[in-house]
């Protein structure tokens, strides 16, 4: 009867049966000082591949800042997504559309804006967005660690533009931790554009820290400049 009553279960919620969650969190620093953290749900299927992820980003007084919720399904490197500042209630991201790739920018109570453009399938440089980087890594890292650098078509919708980068392996650690700066191609742009740096731990197959621009604004509605710690 046991048997039975477990067997109606999993036909009756399949989905609670097959899927996973994974609970994290992010700490982020401007100048040594806290200015939010990040509480992240992913989605893995039974067979570890992410589905989706939710991400809310929250001040030190508790205040929701904003939200983030981003689609695996089509793309590792490349999530649909949107992000909702819910302090302006403006929101952006990625979305695809009759075979195209669509950024997208609206600010509260005005017309969206949005750029198109051609989904490409090239090795050679790789189309990043939003957290692409994280899962594209858990893929990619043995080729990484042979190639040393990996061309990046980084896609940002807030701004409704396109950067070639370069991510590069900086160091191999003791730790089985992996250093790598993703630095813009352009050599005489590069001394004005950000640079983005990051260490990726093998042992978990996650990204532990990050140093660069955020996508969470200040008060004055510039993005800040952070560092992040994520536990696991």
């Amino acid at each position: 009867m046991a048997i039975k009553m477990f067997i109606l279960f999993l036909m009756a919620f399949p989905k609670a049966w097959a899927d996973r969650h994974e609970l994290f969190t992010g700490t982020a620093k401007e100048n040594a000082k806290i200015v939010y953290s990040e509480n992240h749900d992913v989605t893995f299927n039974d067979q570890g591949q992410v589905l989706e992820a939710k991400t809310v980003y929250v001040s030190p007084d508790g205040k929701t800042l904003g939200t983030l919720k981003s689609n695996f399904r089509n793309s590792l490197s490349l999530p649909e997504h949107v992000f909702i500042d819910e302090r302006t209630k403006g929101s952006y991201g990625i979305r695809r559309s009759e075979g195209k790739i669509v950024l997208f920018n609206q600010d509260s109570e005005k017309a969206e804006q949005k750029i198109e453009l051609t989904e490409k399938k090239d090795q050679d440089r790789i189309q990043v967005g939003c957290q692409g980087f994280n899962y594209f890594l858990k893929n990619q890292i043995d080729q990484l660690k042979s190639a040393k650098t990996q061309a990046v078509l980084f896609m940002v919708p807030g701004d409704l533009s396109t950067y070639k980068f370069v991510l590069e392996l900086i160091r191999e650690n003791s730790d089985q931790t992996l250093d790598f700066k993703v630095k813009i191609e352009n050599w005489f742009l590069r001394a004005f554009a950000p640079q983005l740096e990051f260490k990726y731990d093998r042992k978990i197959d996650r990204i532990v820290w990050y140093k660069g621009i955020s996508n969470i604004k200040s008060e004055a509605g510039k993005n800040m400049n952070v560092e992040i710690d994520y536990k696991y």
